[in-house]
């Protein structure tokens, strides 16, 4: 303890050789003692103590806990308050300078001892505590990645400043905000929000979530996709807190959104000319019996070569066990999907489609059509069409029934299809 130095204040010269002379005899080394608050801020600056025992009342026009605050603010020095008073007011004002401790007039040697070592080791753990703080902030401040802590409650607690580059606003204008006003400011969808606050007691339960996608539009419009990572800190704060990183991926989202347009549009290719190879198959000469053959050859072929396209799509909407069960409190949501995938298919085509629904009925009907001077005149497209409606709903699972209801080569304007589902 010899390496302990200490700073003792106190305006009684005899009272403040006995504080002396005791925390000698613990083992202190007293570097000096002062007589005033002014003359204690001026030693302590000279001397640079570990601890300073300090007499709230002192003569002059500084008081102790004046001089206590000034100290904690300019040097960091810990200080334990000696004093006689123990009333409210004079404690009131004391608490306010952060004290590391009090010691009550008069006092034994062990209070004395048991005062300066509980105050030296709660510094040291509160300057450990704030240059793990320091260090995080300045990782929080300097990160590439945009940072939010959020509250419980969805309000914004803090964010750092690359959140600022990109919104292009001060940070001190959102703080104490809810995160729905990214949305009111038009950075982000209500939707995402939304979808994202109503996870947070999930993640309050758990302490981390799955990496989730967002996506924002910058202060200059650009569109930008993000992952999220969020966690739950409930740390030695007031209040637990929401920690939100985002990584940049939009470049990643932009790859593979490239690649799958050059996918599709493979795709389409494919599509477009395997329908178109098998037109010049058909002659409005051959035989019902023959042509209806050629047409459930192709059929097998369409089926083949574009069934794994239709379990790809449900399976991305995790649809493939609902079909395969045949589940029926989900036969709406499979019909959803699948109309909206044939619809999908057919524009791959060229052919623009609109629906009408009238339950259990839903009539489907191509507005345009690249063939249409051909269809009036050979009823191969109005076949082939009809085997790619009714072959691809049975791949649904979903009972019901495909219908033509109009076709070009019988003079109707429109080529239609009704499908009857009784959900």
């Amino acid at each position: 303890m010899a390496d302990t130095k200490l700073l003792v204040v106190e305006d009684e010269s005899i009272v403040a050789m006995d504080i002396k002379h005791r925390a000698e005899g613990l083992g202190y080394n007293v570097l000096d003692i002062a007589a005033s608050g002014e003359e204690a801020i001026e030693k302590a600056r000279e001397t640079e103590p570990d601890l300073i025992l300090m007499d709230i009342v002192l003569k002059g026009k500084m008081d102790g806990i004046e001089a206590a605050d000034f100290i904690r603010d300019e040097f960091d020095i810990p200080v334990v308050y000696l004093t006689a008073y123990s009333d409210e007011k004079t404690l009131g004002r004391a608490k306010l300078t952060g004290p590391f401790g009090y010691i009550i007039k008069p006092f034994e040697d062990r209070e004395l001892h048991s005062a300066v070592e509980v105050a030296l080791y709660k510094h040291k753990m509160d300057s450990k505590l704030r240059e793990s703080e320091e260090r995080y902030r300045s990782l929080f401040e300097s990160s590439p990645d945009p940072i939010l802590l959020l509250n419980v409650d969805g309000s914004i607690s803090f964010m750092n400043r690359q959140i600022e580059k990109i919104t292009g606003i001060r940070r001190k204008k959102l703080m104490g905000k809810p995160l729905l006003e990214f949305s009111n400011l038009g950075f982000m969808e209500k939707r995402q929000i939304n979808d994202f606050l109503s996870l947070i007691p999930s993640l309050i339960e758990k302490g981390r979530m799955n990496p989730l996608e967002l996506s924002l539009n910058d202060k200059n419009g650009k569109h930008l996709y993000f992952e999220i990572h969020a966690s739950y800190i409930n740390s030695s704060s007031p209040e637990p807190l929401i920690q939100l990183i985002g990584h940049d991926i939009t470049d990643r989202i932009k790859s593979e959104k490239q690649r799958e347009e050059l996918i599709r549009e493979k795709a389409r290719v494919e599509l477009y000319g395997f329908v178109v190879s098998a037109v010049p198959v058909f002659a409005s000469s051959i035989p019902p019996q023959l042509r209806n053959t050629i047409i459930k050859n192709f059929a097998d072929r369409f089926e083949k070569n574009v069934k794994p396209n239709f379990y790809e799509e449900m399976n991305r909407q995790d649809l493939i066990k609902v079909i395969e069960d045949k589940n029926p409190e989900r036969k709406k949501e499979v019909f959803d999907a699948y109309l909206e995938w044939i619809q999908e298919l057919l524009l791959n085509l060229g052919i623009q489609t609109s629906l009408k629904e009238s339950a259990p009925k839903y009539r489907l009907k191509f507005e345009t059509f690249p063939w249409m001077d051909e269809a009036r005149k050979n009823p191969i497209f109005s076949l082939i069409f009809r085997a790619i409606m009714i072959r691809s709903f049975t791949w649904t699972g979903i009972k019901g029934n495909v219908n033509q209801c109009s076709s070009l080569i019988e003079g109707s304007k429109k080529m239609q299809f009704e499908f009857y589902v009784p959900l």
